[in-house]
């Protein structure tokens, strides 16, 4: 009977393990990180990140003070996570009927550049939850902040909640059932559950430089994100865009003129001196 047992807990315990293993699956690419920055197990196994690795669904990255990490998503797009940052990536959840992962910023700030600005022939395959913030994107380069009640409020002077500024593309953030429409350039600011999301009058400057630190404000605009950063321990830096330059459409041949010889006329003679003809 206790052989029996024995075989039973361990086929549970199997069982349990190849269910872990298959709800894991290949969540993220690392692109680029610094020294400090860590990837966390759903178990609570803490690891070194580093350039190359795989962050895999319900694992978390955890960038230290002071550094910052890339992230490249399956669909080509891409997360820069900024210091003393969090960020979890789960499976779409059950029962919902789309497919697409949720990159869950739990605190800090990052920025979210979608794959159509990168490639343009890709599509954004992916939601963010940005705290109480269910945000839905379309070519878009967005900034996230997420500032916990228990942490340093970012630039020291911001409330709890997530803050979300657009500079490129459409998007739109909800809270339950309050929608809004994310306005290019405006902050729009998700605080308690269930509240509606608001665009704030004043910009926050220094709210999207770092984590709940303030780096001062990152500079704007569109672009894809360099990814010919390796590993390293200087200090941070921000992300390098480079200008998308769109390619120039041919040009129709245009038809150069014919010139076509002009044959003269020749009138018969009419009158000779000599034999030379006067006409």
């Amino acid at each position: 009977m206790k052989q029996h047992h024995l075989r039973f807990t361990s086929c549970a315990l199997a069982a349990l393990g190849f269910a872990h293993s298959a709800m894991a699956a290949p969540a993220g690419t690392l692109l680029f990180t610094q020294l400090g920055t860590q990837i966390v197990s759903a178990t609570g196994t803490a690891r070194t990140a580093t350039k190359g690795d795989v962050l895999q669904t319900g694992e978390r990255l955890l960038t230290p003070a002071g550094a910052i990490a890339q992230v490249l998503l399956p669909d080509g797009s891409l997360i820069g996570m900024r210091s003393e940052s969090e960020l979890k990536i789960d499976a779409a959840p059950a029962g919902s009927d789309s497919k697409a992962p949720v990159v869950n910023l739990v605190n800090g700030t990052a920025r979210v550049i979608g794959a159509e600005l990168m490639d343009n022939k890709r599509t954004s395959n992916f939601s963010l939850q940005s705290g109480n913030a269910t945000v839905k994107l379309k070519g878009a380069d967005l900034e996230s902040a997420v500032v916990r009640a228990e942490g340093k409020s970012a630039g020291g002077e911001s409330a709890p909640g997530s803050y979300q500024r657009l500079l490129v593309g459409t998007g739109s953030v909800a809270n339950g059932s309050q929608v809004a429409t994310l306005t290019p350039k405006q902050i729009s600011y998700t605080g308690a559950p269930n509240a509606a999301p608001v665009t704030l009058a004043m910009p926050l400057q220094n709210l999207f430089g770092g984590g709940n630190r303030s780096l001062g404000q990152q500079p704007a605009g569109g672009g894809a994100v360099d990814k010919g950063a390796g590993n390293t321990n200087n200090a941070t830096t921000p992300m390098k865009l480079v200008n998308v330059v769109t390619p120039l459409r041919p040009m129709a041949p245009v038809a150069q003129p014919v010139t076509v010889p002009v044959t003269p006329v020749v009138k018969p003679c009419t009158r000779f001196i000599g034999k030379t003809c006067i006409q």
